[in-house]
């Protein structure tokens, strides 16, 4: 269906997220529709463990109307489980952004299936909850792109209502709360946890963002390539790249996929590359102190897990180390 200037309702749905190893779970949550008198709207999956990743989606409910109002507020409570601290919040979301984003993408050209018909558009709005009262909202489809940041406040909430659950007192709380933890978390990254504390700043250090491109060693660029980052946006490339992809500035990515010949010749090659976290963000401080254009250039090669990727700044190199190269 194509859809005019004008259109304010569409097709959507909405879906959870949580950081991998820091178990949440949303007691209640609604995207509250725009210009609704008495606060209608579509609400967020809950009742579920989430731990998937920050970004990634979780439930998938489809439900309502086909053509719904789009959102210009949160409500949400949440339960943090390596806290036992719960959260709630109330979010006004940017309205006439999240419009232009819907209306911008019916607008353009729809992707083809190998059969020559339109790809139709998915939108999902993603409700991302973690630790110490973050709260994030992305809007999925051919790409990922946050829409909103923010903090909600520590709350007390009835525990056995909360989760429906015959809980009697604190030491059977305790109990369901370890539990759950220990079936969800290693124990090696709960150790971790519990040794160096939770860091609660680190899905707002997710959001900095660099001045940054990605490149090739031999300059045979690859068509597109898809990146993801690590604060839960993602999107697919077309080289050469505008000269705006750098200016605009991005986040430090977490993954990236391209297909690529060998010396532009020959047969392609899909390469899966994932990032070291600790690695890459310390190559990104340091060299982003400089105030200089940065690059991270990927020198493929085969076996594919020979690969090269190096960030540097013009002045100063840092080769990577830590990183794995798979096929998709």
């Amino acid at each position: 269906m194509t859809m005019s200037a004008e259109q304010t309702r569409f097709d959507w749905e909405a879906s959870e997220s949580a950081p991998e190893h820091y178990p949440m779970e949303i007691i209640s949550g609604d995207l509250r529709y725009q210009g609704s008198p008495h606060g209608a709207g579509l609400y967020v999956p809950e009742g579920v463990l989430i731990y998937h990743g920050w970004g990634l989606t979780r439930s998938s409910h489809v439900t309502g109307d086909a053509l719904k109002p789009l959102p210009d507020r949160l409500d949400i409570t949440f339960y943090s489980y390596l806290e036992d601290q719960f959260y709630r919040g109330s979010f006004d979301l940017p309205y006439e952004k999240i419009l232009h984003l819907f209306q911008e993408a019916e607008a353009a050209p729809k992707r083809k299936t190998m059969s020559g018909e339109d790809v139709p558009n998915n939108y999902v709005i993603i409700v991302g909850v973690a630790p110490g009262g973050t709260v994030a909202v992305w809007l999925r489809n051919q790409g990922t792109e946050e829409l909103f940041f923010g903090k909600a406040e520590k709350v007390e909430v009835d525990f056995a209502k909360a989760f429906r659950i015959p809980i009697a007192n604190r030491e059977e709380r305790k109990g369901y709360v370890e539990e759950t933890i220990n079936d969800v978390v290693s124990p090696e990254m709960l150790a971790a946890i519990r040794r160096n504390g939770i860091p609660f700043d680190k899905w707002t250090n997710y959001r900095i963002r660099y001045n940054w491109a990605s490149t090739f060693f031999d300059r045979h660029m690859p068509s597109k390539i898809g990146i993801s980052f690590y604060n839960g946006e993602g999107e697919s490339f077309k080289f050469p790249l505008e000269k705006s992809y750098a200016a605009t500035g991005h986040p430090v990515p977490s993954d990236v996929d391209f297909s690529y010949a060998i010396n532009g010749q020959g047969t392609e090659r899909y390469y899966v590359v994932r990032f070291d976290e600790d690695e890459i963000f310390d190559a990104f401080t340091r060299l982003s102190a400089m105030q200089l254009p940065m690059q991270l250039e990927f020198e493929p090669r085969f076996p594919i897990d020979q690969t090269l990727i190096r960030l540097h700044n013009g002045k100063e190199s840092i080769p990577l180390k830590k990183y794995t190269v798979t096929r998709k």
